[in-house]
């Protein structure tokens, strides 16, 4: 019998949380999107309001891109991490608490803000120990994040005819942040300390996104194309199933279930697609089957909305699967692009696209939101539909930008 060596037990100790720490953030990330049509009800809002509402939490995002690059890079992954654990998971439990639209704003910008915190935090210290380990773990580790997003989804669905979504909420935060907190401890030898601050260790600013827009500003529209159908996903699909469908609370959740599950499958198995292939290619393939896919079966469910219900609701069922599919991996391999082409560190990377991401994506929620009001949510989801198709034809992602590209992208 071999009995494994210390730096192998390490090794799976590592591995072990780094991928919990992923799943609990998954986990939390779509609680309160798969019971959307609750806490619209809790304001008492129209759609179109309720979407600027939601895109708000854009606010608190392009907070968190100014300084939490330089917060990891100085101070470390671990304090930093603490911090944003609190701020997340006290959020999302104070939220369904709420009936104003005020302070429904400010809890939103909060949210907006520990979310993409934690996903700066957690993509620094991943890319960074990949780098060390010479293993390529962020398309699993996006795996492990989006089977939190399908169990969450299977509990709402299994819970929300029976519990409150105040019960719900409190108690699934209060277990995620205890699970969290012990994967901490549990890695805090592997977690990236700081160091002294140095021309990285400013924050992504203004000037340094417009330099990303126009230094490689092929990475940066790229990434709003292949996220969007995820981000749209998760502001409106439980209230298309919901208004436009005539579904119930509980089996609106549905088509947010197989959409999980596509996004699970798409991430976990795309290691298994042939190494033959640059990753541009599959790229291009995805986007193209899961935009013309996406868009089509909306419309013909939009189609038979109102005269049959189960048609209805099978191809929209079918449209969020292949988009689901479609862009599963899309953002997990255009992060590692993106730090291929860089010579700046992993956090600072990830916080300067994310950055430019919020910008944009602010700007198409908002106008989605306004499609929506003036048509339908069936309509205002043809903008990330079309969006994913146009992906296919970026043909400048390409090899890794040279160093004096990189460097140009800090001012």
């Amino acid at each position: 019998m071999t009995i494994p060596s210390r730096a192998t037990i390490d090794t799976r100790r590592e591995n072990v949380n780094q991928r919990l720490l992923f799943f609990y953030f998954g986990f939390s990330s779509l609680t309160l999107a798969s019971r959307t049509p609750e806490i619209k009800h809790n304001l008492d809002v129209q759609n179109g309001i309720f979407g600027v509402l939601v895109s708000l939490s854009a606010l608190g995002a392009l907070i968190a891109f100014t300084f939490v690059g330089q917060m990891v890079h100085t101070i470390g992954v671990g304090p930093v991490l603490s911090v944003t654990s609190i701020l997340l998971f006290g959020s999302i439990s104070i939220i369904p608490h709420v009936h104003s639209i005020w302070k429904y704003t400010v809890l939103n910008i909060i949210l907006g803000l520990s979310f993409n915190a934690h996903f700066i935090v957690l993509h620094d210290q991943a890319i960074r120990r990949q780098l060390i380990n010479r293993k390529k773990s962020i398309p699993s580790l996006h795996g492990s994040f989006s089977l939190g997003c399908l169990l969450t989804t299977i509990l709402s669905l299994l819970i929300t005819p029976h519990v409150s979504l105040t019960w719900h909420v409190d108690i699934l935060m209060g277990i995620l942040f205890i699970g969290t907190i012990h994967s901490i401890i549990r890695m805090r030898t592997f977690l990236i300390r700081g160091s002294k601050a140095d021309e990285y260790g400013l924050p992504v600013s203004s000037t340094h996104v417009w330099s990303l827009l126009r230094s490689d500003r092929y990475i940066a529209i790229a990434y709003v194309c292949a996220v969007m159908v995820e981000f749209s996903t998760n502001d409106w699909i439980t209230l298309l199933s919901h208004q436009e469908n005539g579904a119930s609370s509980t089996l609106s959740i549905v088509p947010y279930l197989i959409f999980i599950v596509g996004m699970v499958t798409g991430r976990l198995g795309f290691h298994k697609l042939p190494g033959s292939k640059p990753d541009i290619f599959w790229i291009r393939i995805s986007s193209r089957l899961g935009g013309i896919g996406f868009v089509a079966f909306l419309l013909l469910s939009k189609s038979f909305s109102h005269r049959n219900f189960a048609a209805a609701f099978a191809f929209e069922t079918l449209a969020f699967l292949i988009g689901g599919l479609g862009g599963s991996f899309l953002a997990g391999v255009l992060t590692q692009i993106a730090t291929e082409r860089s010579n700046l560190p992993a956090g600072m990377v990830v916080a300067q696209l994310s950055f430019a991401l919020t910008v944009l994506t602010l700007l198409l929620r908002l106008m989605i939101s306004v499609i929506i009001q003036l048509t339908s949510i069936t309509f205002g989801l043809m903008i990330p539909g079309a969006l994913m198709i146009a992906l296919s034809f970026f043909t400048q992602l390409g090899p890794p930008a040279s160093s004096s590209d990189s460097s140009s992208k800090v001012s």
